[in-house]
């Protein structure tokens, strides 16, 4: 088993964050690093809770065998409350998810005021509040970013995910001079990176040499072992030869908590 890389908690002074975790383009890994990143920091004494922004609902899906559909629409409407909807998931430490809902973007006013509502009354119960982004810009993903503190943007090392990140980015910034959000750009972390491809190694460069402060020293290597056991409810400290992956994990993980 390797040694912890993560700072714990009784050795950090941070205060509560709410951090959005999202791209523009889908499929790049972000449940999954959402997912373990919770894990994680729960496993270093940090409260955490998630919170399912997408219809798809596939954080959801990863973290619970069973779920009310309802249950977020029902909160952001104001006909149930945290306690309500909030649930405790198994394992180490303090850590929890509101379940996302496929319906949740049929609501199109006041998500702002009231997911902004929802997002502070869960930093005043944890340390960290992890919203997983649809790849769209929704009301519901627009009311996220406006509700955090910090955006932290999942990428692969390809060509199009870079050309995706540009406009993502303009996006924000618009975001940021549209509301009075405090949102701040926290970094970008390269996810499935294969050093056995040439291309991929061109594009970290190319990543690095645009977004020099932007970009996580520390990646996460390709391994599709991961989502399918997340997927039969296990985490990877369940895989046998968990100890490479973990590893990178944690360095981004601990490379955030710095960042912060």
């Amino acid at each position: 088993m390797p040694k912890q890389i993560i700072t714990p908690k009784v050795k950090n002074d941070l205060q509560p964050k709410a951090i959005s975790i999202s791209n523009r383009k889908g499929g790049v890994g972000k449940t999954t690093l959402t997912t373990v990143l919770a894990e994680e920091l729960a496993n270093a004494g940090y409260s955490v809770v998630m919170l399912d922004l997408d219809s798809q609902t596939d954080l959801t899906d990863i973290n619970l065998s069973q779920k009310d559909d309802s249950k977020f629409f029902d909160l952001l409407t104001g006909q149930k409350t945290l306690k309500d909807v909030i649930v405790e998931l198994p394992g180490k430490g303090d850590k929890k998810i509101i379940p996302g809902s496929a319906v949740v973007d049929e609501i199109k006013t006041g998500v702002t005021t009231s997911l902004a509502e929802i997002v502070e009354g869960l930093k005043q119960a944890h340390d960290f509040v992890l919203l997983d982004h649809p790849p769209s810009l929704t009301e519901i993903s627009k009311a996220g970013y406006i509700a955090s503190d910090e955006l932290l943007i999942v990428a692969e090392a390809q060509q199009l995910s870079l050309k995706n990140l540009v406009s993502f980015l303009l996006e924000i910034k618009e975001l940021q001079l549209e509301t009075e959000t405090e949102l701040e750009v926290l970094g970008i972390v390269a996810n499935k990176v294969d050093l056995r491809r040439n291309m991929t190694e061109r594009m970290l460069a190319e990543y690095k040499r645009t977004y020099p402060d932007l970009l996580f020293k520390n990646y996460i290597g390709v391994d599709t072992a991961i989502p399918n056991v997340q997927l039969r409810g296990k985490n990877i400290r369940d895989l046998d030869w968990r100890a490479r992956t973990l590893s990178q994990f944690e360095r981004v993980i601990e490379e955030m908590l710095q960042r912060l």
